[in-house]
């Protein structure tokens, strides 16, 4: 037996020939489309389905949102267009204002928003800021893991390190008192673990953990706050942990050759990878992206 009828949208299919059915039908049995074609021949077909109208409107497989910020949603209107402002309250927030039920909020009412925008798939790093993730402890990572399983639609949380140095100071939240926590950058790597191996492929697959690096340009590897070594050391546990595992690997922020400095100081690019933002890149860094099958996920600002 059918169990939902949508019949009369304008369907845009993912088939081969990237049909677009006017006046189509769509039937669906349990979790799964059954058939799409001509609403006349499928209304006489699916007898008995609950039928939804979809005159006027499109049905689409669904947007996919490559690049979000877990906690943003709830954050993105502090600091009255003062980026500089905006940035230091999202660290404070997300390293010492923030408990579990914070984390769930948030990402109940973000992948709300991206649902009702027609977003059926999204990426979001746990944290922001400069670099600032939010894995001291899995608690975090798994309210969001969870939220997201209730609301339904497809997800994938990355996590991962902080920029160094380290140690970094995070508060876990014991009623209405904060204890303040040293968390070492073996810290956050076990904690990925645990996500890891609680979330990734959960909810049938619909809720998965994809690793996160720190974007490192030439001031980093010429005399930053960390030595280079400490940077190579984290870039490597972090990319062998996603290779090891079967992980996506994403990385936020990359412009002005910081992804050729990925690839030949840090050895991070692949078929796994997918870069944010990428502006101002190179001829040598597109071809290197084309070489290596590293993703762009292009964020003009």
């Amino acid at each position: 037996m059918t169990d939902i009828l949508i019949t009369n949208a304008t369907i845009v299919t993912m088939d081969p020939e990237r049909r677009v059915i006017d006046d189509g039908a769509i039937a669906i049995v349990g979790d799964r489309i059954a058939e799409i074609g001509a609403t006349d021949d499928l209304v006489a077909r699916h007898v008995g389905a609950r039928a939804i109208d979809g005159h006027d409107m499109v049905a689409m497989p669904g947007l996919i949102d490559c690049h979000g910020h877990a906690g943003h949603g709830l954050v993105k209107t502090m600091g009255g267009g003062d980026g500089a402002a905006w940035s230091k309250a999202c660290e404070t927030i997300y390293t010492i204002g923030s408990g579990v039920a914070f984390w769930r909020a948030e990402a109940r009412l973000a992948a709300l928003e991206r649902l009702k925008c027609g977003v059926t798939c999204g990426v979001s790093l746990l944290g922001g800021g400069n670099d600032i993730m939010r894995t001291d402890e899995p608690a975090y990572g798994a309210a969001h893991c969870g939220a997201i399983e209730e609301i339904g639609i497809r997800s994938f949380l990355a996590v991962g390190p902080c920029r160094p140095p380290f140690p970094r100071s995070f508060a876990r939240w014991q009623g209405d008192e904060a204890v303040l926590l040293s968390v070492s950058q073996a810290d956050q790597l076990a904690c990925c673990e645990v996500l890891i191996d609680d979330w990734h492929g959960a909810a049938q697959g619909r809720v998965n953990i994809a690793l996160n690096l720190p974007v490192y340009g030439r001031a980093d590897i010429d005399g930053g706050e960390a030595p280079l070594g400490e940077l190579v050391e984290q870039s490597h546990a972090v990319r062998d942990m996603a290779r090891g595992r079967g992980l996506l690997l994403t990385q936020d922020g990359h412009r002005d050759g910081s992804i050729e400095i990925a690839h030949e100081v840090f050895d991070l690019l692949g078929a796994n990878v997918f870069l944010s933002h990428c502006n101002n890149m190179s001829v040598r860094e597109i071809a290197l992206c084309r070489e290596t099958d590293t993703k762009i996920v292009h964020n003009p600002s």
